[in-house]
């Protein structure tokens, strides 16, 4: 399986005291799950981190190390792009036909928009996140759950 990994998922990777804590340490282990995500994914799961850090759930440069690993070249978690005004126009429509919110359906407009061209045939993809409209949408648009 491959999947699209949500920042929303990400940032609890390595905020321990998250509720989802522990599901979102093991997807990042799955040898057989192929994690992706899209390149604002870094902007954003790095602001959850900072905003964290600063509340003193944990040590800022510690905390965006392993986000930087994770999201590195060896890391378990690819960095995608698609072009920007397809991710665009495919978030507007998402946003304006789910009423989700924008950085959500930026999400799904890249998994949809890449997912498929890195699929081996057959093979299920997926999308992972703990927002629960944005998980419906992503069924709807033929994304399994992860």
């Amino acid at each position: 399986m491959i999947a699209y990994v949500d920042s929303s998922v990400l940032a609890r990777a390595y905020l321990a005291d998250e509720p989802g804590h522990g599901q979102a340490v093991a997807l990042l282990g799955d040898p057989d799950i192929g994690l992706i995500t899209g390149t604002w994914t870094r902007i954003e799961v790095s602001g959850a981190l900072v905003r964290a850090a600063r509340a003193g759930r944990g040590d800022q440069t510690g905390l965006l190390d392993l986000l930087d690993g994770d999201l590195g070249v060896d890391g378990p978690v690819t960095v995608v792009a698609a072009d920007q005004q397809d991710v665009e126009d495919r978030a507007l429509r998402l946003v304006r036909e789910h009423a989700i919110h924008a950085t959500d359906a930026w999400h799904l407009a890249v998994a949809v928009l890449t997912l498929p061209g890195l699929a081996e045939p057959g093979e299920d993809v997926g999308f992972a996140t703990l927002d629960e409209a944005q998980s419906t949408v992503a069924t709807s648009l033929g994304l399994r759950p992860v």
